[in-house]
């Protein structure tokens, strides 16, 4: 706590002063402003893709921008696809739409759910109020862009822990006139049909969306059938004020396989858990998210936004006979305000923001027998009920046009309380306070070259999850997950490379790790001591060559590695052993072949290296190598077509798993990853 105070002193000493001397002050006229190119997709409320790029790239960390087009034009099922080829992110596939999401370590050993990554749609929060999420009811068909901040850097969004968070941006009228039809099927019986269309005037604009999704899936008993609708409304008020209005709509009916044995992944991959069957597990939602969010511009480039939210969500969950089925109808609301703009202190230009986020959420949490899949006895009831506020301030100080100084902090509030009508005896409530200060630095010599360097303190607060898994009086004894956190690096052009690089380093105390302790028991958690997380971060682009077969053609080489290093320090138990849950090396590289916009080739692989499943670090799943391939027509200026091949070379192997203590437990965590399979797909725009 001293340490973390006297950085929070420091950091609020250099937002009012810098000493100096004259000659070196910045001059204002360095000022970037945002100015969107094309009038008529600009709006306040929603800032366009290259404003957007302008923005992120001022943060000192690490961060990234996946466009909607890049998604549009390949399989788009999930955020394993999504977030492909961005450094530092694990999106690993489980089944259907669920993916274990993961950045920098972040829930690493978790195997369910989310946990410790802040998901937002167009910056209103995503996550239930006590930090968990279900990323299915994302729908990448209306993807503006995907916004990913690692670590600190995702302050502004109110991301307090480890992995930070994403931010997916939704298309508005404004971007997206006229009708649009995507159409996508292939392997497995999977079909998609989206319709979505987008209208604007001087004062309004709207944009709507509907998408249905069916799949048999690859394994047994991985049958989906989702359907998705969103749309949001833009009004002009006048020049400099605009308000936005948002619903979405969920239906989402999602059976589960399960995990298996290594053998079985490795050798039967397309088998489930009979237990899956016999249980007939499923992940069923119906969930509404009406939200608004209105912006103001006034003076010379100052900024206020506010806005409103609720979430509505019914979880139905059957799963193992241990758990039985999850039953739960939750609540969540909340409001969030923020104030930005520019000054001068002393003669040297000066940027800020402060913001606030507050969520409230009320969940009314039944678990039942599962006889067959249907409700059995009652075996619990529990009103949980969640808040969390966090108070944010950022300021950006210029020493001199190339070199800035960035100091920030969170003051974080997060409450739990449960109410258990079934066992009074474990009812709770507890409050987890932190405060996470932030400084970096930002050095630009040029405009197409920056480095990058920060130090931040992180802290995540239990979900239910943790805090409700029995056998004790009251919550089960688990403590927030503080972090410090070093990170440089550096990103820019120069000539047919560009890059996007960053080398990290995290201290974590009471690091939540969970472990799976028995056939059909959930994983259960516990806090280490001391733990580590570094790693590297790389993502490089080459233009390898222009005009190779006609005149404004290319040929581009994409790549992403990430590097983790996770480990105990000095455990009482583990020693100095490695964290399991995600592999040492990752790398994709994708080759792609652009024929002046009328057709491209892309073949790519996917490589990752062996990882560990048990944290006494004696059971590995295998690494492997997948070769994909995609390719886009361009039929007409309005209809195009795109073929997307994956695993051409059927490798069997092990996309994720739930981690363990050792092999002599429960060893069937396995997630087999899927076999060769293709999809196309069609976009026609009216």
């Amino acid at each position: 706590m001293k340490t973390r105070t006297l950085m929070l002193g420091v950091s609020l000493a250099a937002l009012s002063v810098w000493p100096i001397s004259a000659e070196e002050k910045a001059p204002l006229e360095k000022e970037i402003t945002v100015t969107t190119t094309d009038e008529s997709s600009s709006s306040i409320t929603v800032p366009g893709n290259e404003d957007a790029r302008m923005i992120i790239n001022r943060t000192p960390g690490a961060v990234d921008l996946v466009e909607g087009t890049e998604i549009e034009s390949q399989l788009n099922m999930s955020y394993e696809d999504t977030l492909s080829l961005v450094p530092g992110v694990s999106a690993k596939k489980r089944y259907g739409e669920e993916v274990r999401l993961s950045i920098r370590g972040s829930g690493v050993s978790r195997g369910f759910h989310l946990r410790g990554i802040k998901l937002t749609q167009d910056g209103i929060p995503f996550n239930l109020a006590d930090g968990s999420a279900d990323f299915q009811e994302l729908d990448p068909e209306i993807t503006q862009r995907i916004e990913v901040y690692k670590g600190a850097n995702a302050l502004q969004y109110g991301g307090t822990s480890l992995g930070g968070a994403v931010n997916t941006v939704t298309k508005t009228g404004r971007t997206n006139l006229g009708l649009e039809f995507n159409l996508m099927g292939g392997s497995y019986d999977t079909y998609r049909g989206n319709i979505q269309g987008g209208m604007a005037t001087e004062k309004y604009d709207a944009y709507g969306s509907v998408t249905g999704t069916t799949s048999s899936g690859f394994r047994d008993h991985e049958d989906q059938e989702n359907l998705k609708l969103n749309g949001n409304v833009g009004i002009r008020l006048s020049d400099g004020v605009e308000t936005r209005f948002y619903l979405s709509a969920n239906n989402i009916n999602q059976e589960l396989p399960g995990s298996v044995s290594r053998y079985d992944a490795l050798h039967d991959p397309e088998a489930a858990d009979p237990g899956a069957i016999t249980g007939d597990w499923q992940r069923d939602i119906r969930s509404v998210r009406l939200s608004n969010k209105t912006s103001w511009i006034f003076g010379d480039d100052e900024q206020v936004d506010v806005g409103v939210f609720v979430n509505y969500k019914d979880l139905f969950h059957p799963i193992t006979p241990f758990v039985g089925i999850i039953d739960q109808k939750s609540w969540d609301y909340g409001a969030f305000s923020e104030f930005s703009g520019s000054t001068e202190i002393g003669g040297y230009r000066n940027s800020y923001r402060i913001g606030l986020i507050g969520q409230l959420g009320n969940t009314d949490a039944d678990v039942y027998q599962n006889i067959n899949g249907s409700r059995g006895a009652l075996t619990s009831d529990m009103d949980q009920r969640a808040t969390d506020i966090v108070l944010y301030g950022e300021n950006t100080f210029y020493i001199s046009p190339e070199v800035s100084v960035i100091t920030g902090a969170q003051l974080t509030s997060a409450g739990r309380k449960v109410t258990d009508y079934t066992n009074p005896a474990e009812s709770d409530s507890k409050t987890y306070n932190s405060i996470n200060p932030k400084i970096g630095v930002m050095y630009e010599p040029t405009e197409n070259l920056q480095f990058f360097g920060n130090v931040s303190h992180s802290s995540e607060a239990p979900t239910f999850s943790e805090l409700t898994q029995g056998g004790t009086v009251g919550f089960t004894p688990v403590e927030a997950q503080k972090a410090w956190t070093a990170e440089i690096g550096t990103r820019g052009n120069i000539g047919i490379v560009e890059w996007d690089a960053a080398l990290y380093r995290a201290w974590l105390k009471d690091e939540m790790l969970q472990f799976t302790t028995g056939p059909s028991i959930p994983a259960s958690t516990f806090n280490a001591d001391r733990t580590i997380h570094q790693g590297v971060e790389l993502g490089f682009d080459v233009n390898v060559a222009n005009d190779l077969m006609t005149k404004g053609d290319s040929l581009v080489w994409r790549n992403s590695y990430t590097y983790s290093d996770f480990y105990f320090e000095g455990d009482a138990q583990y020693g100095d052993n490695q964290i399991p849950g995600i592999a040492d090396h990752f790398y994709q590289s994708e080759l792609k072949y652009d024929h002046n916009g009328e057709w491209f080739i892309a073949p790519g692989i996917e490589v990752s290296g062996s990882a560990y499943v048990d944290y006494e670090n004696t059971i590995e799943a295998p690494g492997y190598l997948l070769v994909n391939f995609s390719a886009g027509y361009t039929v007409s200026d309005n209809v195009s077509l795109f073929l997307d091949a994956r695993n051409l070379l059927d490798r069997r192997y092990i996309s994720t798993y739930s981690t363990i203590i050792n092999g002599a437990g429960n060893t069937n965590v396995y997630y087999p990853g899927e076999g060769r399979r293709a999809f196309i797909g069609l976009k026609a725009q009216l």
